[in-house]
């Protein structure tokens, strides 16, 4: 990074990403000239000085190209040396590498003609008579040709997915840095901007090549996904290893930055679990008292239905073992006598997989309890079912996550919408595309009277509605509660591992009188919204701008053996004062800025704390306590922060909260005066703490369980 400059345009490869081409090239460089060295002493131990045979026509030919290898080595060298030089953005320390990379390029050309050259004389070899094909040399020649076709392939193959369409617009733009014709340098902007929203949609329709575009919101709805994806990347001269080498970098920065508020004295900081800071004001779940022992049996009773939303191929992805013992669809499939069409499902199969797979992995009773499911799983209607479940007595509400294309086209959509409530409420803002989801879900419950339905077959005037979604149901469940509040104001809204960017803060005070969130660990979707990415891609330029390592090092570093020898240093400080706009490369134009959205409704936040004294492959304990939604704007970078979004960790994690009670809350030793100005602190802390952790108790309390 930035990106590397040849033949007057940009390349999406970084100047200093050609460290391992370059030495991977070596290497066969070597190789090849160990073989032919062992040809060439082969042919002369083999013949006389006066012999013609086969071995003694080829001679000419490997000895070439041992000359043409020698060199190409000496060039990768110079390249690996060069790319390796200053950190990622000490571009003036390989300023020599487009001279390597022209001189690389005319080899190239040379290699080709070799190659022509090789396959000409082979085959005038064959058919002159000189050598028959059933000769060892002729036979080792054919396969030293057919390795060079192999590095050409590759090397051509590299060259083509290193193209950046916009690449030359991006070169004539940084060439007029320092020009005073603003006019001329507005018109390259815009032509950038152009060729990246293009460049964004082309990527965006290869990625949804296998969904249907049968409407035109179809169409846009891709089209609003390109221009999101494009907004982050105007002016943005970054390549994909910097972002693995800035993630690495983020790591190590914010693992310094909680040993550094731990130890300091200034705060009553005394530990990190899963990322959020735990001190004296923090509040743990009390599973001693019975209401909220009973309300988190509850809630992890109901995310066996989340779960179970995911049908068959989530069964098989979560419980592989277990879905090829409990998931039986023989009976169910229409070629059966015994089978019987009874199910209001849309969207299923002939043999009813999903069904039966959600029947196996939830606490649903019969047929009888499943009103309604469509998982036809169109865009921007995300696939749902609506059972009974007699045990708590509800009319259940179940929406699965992101489990396809469709289901992915919703989560990109990040801008804001508003909630459609009555009455109007412009300050209620949501996620654009779950907004427009949950719109499409309620839609399509009042048309075919689901609802109604489902409580015209309980046993019962006390069944309440619960809501309930794991990821992008999560999402939607909330928004969709806000929308039947008014029909039925005794729902409650269940959120598992729900999205950051989700709900304005109006909309999550709101919330938080029908909906608990619960979120596993150093999950990366609730801290993850349009503008938690804006200041995560502000801190990997801000790092990578300050980092003096060299990427490749940085990047194998994490290596378990490699990274001891390299030693990063890990007192690389991101600046306090973050900005959503900040760009070392375009310091005179700004990037979008997004508004905050946050995850919904009282958070429930399941910690995870490995004891001091357990050894290293001890599973850790899990604590519950409550966060504030403001908590998850900071993505942690963690190797566990995609296996603690999915469901079935998320059900595990519950599991266990109620099963082992978690270390006590340890404390921090402090001096006199440190003890008396926090017990001054809290007395004016006190009752805001109070209120705002107490709300979120009682609304629990108070839950539909």
């Amino acid at each position: 990074m930035p990106g590397l400059v040849v033949f007057r345009r940009r390349w999406s490869i970084g100047s200093d990403d050609l460290i391992l081409p370059a030495v991977g090239l070596a290497f066969l460089n070597i190789i090849w000239l160990l073989a032919l060295a062992v040809l060439l002493l082969y042919i002369y131990t083999s013949c006389g000085p006066d012999e013609e045979t086969c071995l003694q026509k080829f001679i000419w030919y490997p000895g070439t190209t041992m000359v043409l290898q020698l060199v190409l080595l000496a060039v990768h060298v110079a390249i690996a040396v060069q790319s390796g030089r200053g950190g990622v953005l000490d571009t003036e320390a390989r300023k020599h590498l487009p001279c390597y990379c022209y001189i690389r390029a005319g080899l190239l050309v040379v290699e080709l003609v070799w190659f022509c050259a090789g396959c000409g004389f082979l085959n005038w070899k064959l058919t002159s008579g000189h050598c028959r094909s059933t000769d060892f040399v002729y036979i080792l020649m054919c396969v030293v040709v057919g390795a060079n076709v192999v590095i050409l392939f590759l090397t051509i193959l590299a060259t083509y997915l290193s193209f950046d369409s916009a690449g030359r617009t991006f070169w004539r733009l940084q060439e007029l840095q320092n020009c005073t014709d603003d006019a001329r340098r507005s018109a390259l902007v815009r032509k950038l901007e152009a060729r990246y929203r293009q460049k964004c949609m082309n990527r965006v329709n290869l990625a949804f090549c296998c969904e249907s575009v049968s409407k035109p919101s179809d169409k846009k709805v891709f089209e609003d996904i390109a221009l999101l994806m494009a907004s982050y990347l105007d002016h943005l001269d970054l390549v994909l290893s910097d972002f693995l080498a800035g993630m690495k970098l983020l790591r190590l920065q914010q693992k310094a930055l909680f040993t550094e508020a731990i130890n300091q004295s200034t705060n009553d900081i005394y530990q990190y679990l899963s990322g959020t800071p735990i001190s004296p004001r923090t509040k743990f779940l009390t599973l001693k008292d019975c209401k909220t022992k009973n309300e988190l049996e509850c809630m992890t009773y109901f995310a066996e239905y989340a779960v179970a939303s995911y049908g068959w191929q989530g069964q098989y992805f979560f419980y592989p073992t277990k879905a090829c013992c409990s998931i039986n669809v023989c009976c169910r499939c229409e070629g059966c006598a015994r089978w019987v069409n009874d199910l209001d499902f849309t969207g299923d199969n002939c043999c009813q997989c999903q069904y039966t797979a959600i029947a196996a992995g939830s606490p649903l009773v019969s047929e009888e309890d499943f009103i309604y499911g469509n998982y036809d799983n169109e865009t921007n209607f995300p696939s749902y079912f609506v059972c009974l479940d007699h045990k708590y007595k509800k009319v259940l509400l179940c929406i699965r996550g992101t489990m396809s294309i469709s289901d992915a086209a919703i989560d990109l959509q990040g801008d804001m919408k508003e909630i459609p409530v009555e009455p109007r409420q412009p300050s209620w803002l949501g996620h654009a595309g779950m907004v427009t989801s949950a719109s499409n879900v309620y839609s399509d419950l009042a048309e075919k009277e689901v609802l109604k339905r489902a409580f015209n077959r309980c046993q019962g005037s006390d069944y309440q509605l619960l809501i309930i979604g794991h990821s992008l149901g999560a999402g939607v469940a909330p928004i969709i509660a806000f929308i039947l509040q008014e029909q039925y104001p005794q729902l409650y809204c269940y959120s598992y591992s729900p999205p950051g960017g989700l709900l304005s803060l109006d909309a999550v005070e709101e919330s938080k009188k029908f909906t608990t969130s619960i979120v596993i660990g150093k999950d990366i979707i609730p801290r993850l919204g349009t503008a938690q990415l804006e200041y995560f891609r502000s801190d990997l330029l801000a790092l990578l701008e300050d980092c003096k390592e060299p990427k490749w090092k940085i990047i194998f570093s994490g290596w378990p053996l490699i990274g001891r020898c390299l030693n990063v240093k890990e007192n690389m400080t991101l600046p306090r004062a973050r900005s959503q706009d900040y760009n070392p490369f375009q310091p005179n134009t700004h990037s979008s800025v997004h508004t905050h959205l946050y995850p919904p409704g009282c958070i429930i936040h399941i910690v995870k704390n490995y004891p001091k004294d357990s050894g290293k492959d001890q599973k850790p304990m899990y604590q519950a306590i409550w966060s504030d939604n403001k908590s998850f704007d900071t993505i942690i970078v963690s190797p566990k922060m995609v296996e603690d979004h999915m469901p079935n960790t998320v059900l595990d994690a519950m599991k266990n909260v109620l099963a082992h009670h978690g270390p006590k809350k340890p404390s921090k030793v402090l001096t006199e005066e440190e003890r008396q100005a926090i017990l001054q602190e809290d007395e004016g802390a006190d009752h805001h703490s109070h209120t705002s952790a107490g709300a979120c108790s009682e609304t629990v309390q108070v839950s539909p369980c």
